[in-house]
């Protein structure tokens, strides 16, 4: 083959490449359209809900103290079997409601409704609290080893960061069957900083780690996963001028590594202000 014909073909395969990644963009433009929608009708009805669920509760234990005090009453066991019943019912319905809110948090921070405070940041405690949202997930079976080293405070949007610890770590502990562990990794390199999070799970197959940053793709399942979270994360790292890459064995685990830079997004102060420009 000639020099032309090797040129010719280099050039064919830039522009697929560059016709695949415009088509990903207007499709990943009106998927942003479409979740907007869906996250604003969502949000009233859901408000109103967990708003009533609340004063239910609230009422509930108002009626278990007039029956405390009405002679005879708190000694039915009718009486209080229904009370026990409703006290039930008022737990999973604000259960509910704040994994439907959890949900529409991450559908509006998708779609760029939301744009947090952008600051000087301790990465170690957003990890912190984004371990201690997820604690339910990982008590009494997943081990939690900080491997953390010296960080300086990085400038980023604090609760974008967040976001991405809580979906790294949730996928972290669904892969894991039974026991396992967590391993999360700091540490600086130049003007970045570095952050791993290790798991001892099921591991990636090679022909999904491609797809694994894709919005919609999920290998959990319907019901289980909405394919969101790590392209959001995915994102959200890219808008501050970072990587985040994934490297899997299967049956041995996956680690995704955040890169960072110290001094947030490389871009201007003014393009900042929209935290998913870039993406």
């Amino acid at each position: 083959m000639g020099s032309d014909d090797k040129e010719l073909d280099d050039i064919r395969e830039k522009l697929k490449a560059t016709e695949k990644a415009l088509v990903q963009s207007e499709k990943m433009a009106s998927l942003g359209n479409l979740v907007a929608g869906v996250a604003h009708e969502i949000n009233t009805p859901i408000g109103s809900i967990y708003s009533n669920s609340d004063l239910m509760v609230k009422a509930l234990g108002k009626l278990r103290d007039l029956v405390d005090e009405a002679p005879g009453l708190s000694e039915q066991p009718d009486l209080e079997r229904v009370l026990n019943a409703l006290d039930d019912i008022g737990r999973v319905n604000q259960t509910a409601c704040k994994r439907i809110v959890s949900i529409v948090k991450s559908l509006k921070t998708f779609a760029r409704l939301e744009e947090p405070e952008c600051r000087r940041t301790d990465v170690h405690t957003e990890i912190e609290n984004a371990l201690t949202l997820v604690h339910h997930e990982m008590k009494n079976r997943i081990e939690v080893v900080r491997d953390f080293g010296e960080l300086p405070a990085i400038e980023c949007y604090p609760n974008h960061l967040s976001q991405v610890f809580m979906n790294l770590l949730v996928n972290a502990c669904q892969a894991i069957d039974g026991k396992g562990r967590i391993r999360i990794g700091t540490r600086s390199e130049g003007p970045n900083i570095i952050i791993e999070i290790e798991d001892s799970g099921r591991g990636i197959e090679a022909s999904h780690r491609d797809k694994v940053f894709e919005a919609g793709f999920t290998t959990k399942g319907v019901g289980v996963g909405t394919g969101l979270g790590l392209a959001i994360s995915s994102k959200i790292i890219k808008a501050h001028g970072g990587r985040l890459d994934v490297a899997s064995k299967v049956g041995v685990g996956t680690t995704f590594t955040i890169s960072l830079p110290v001094e947030g997004p490389i871009k201007n102060r003014q393009e900042r202000a929209d935290p998913a420009a870039d993406c």
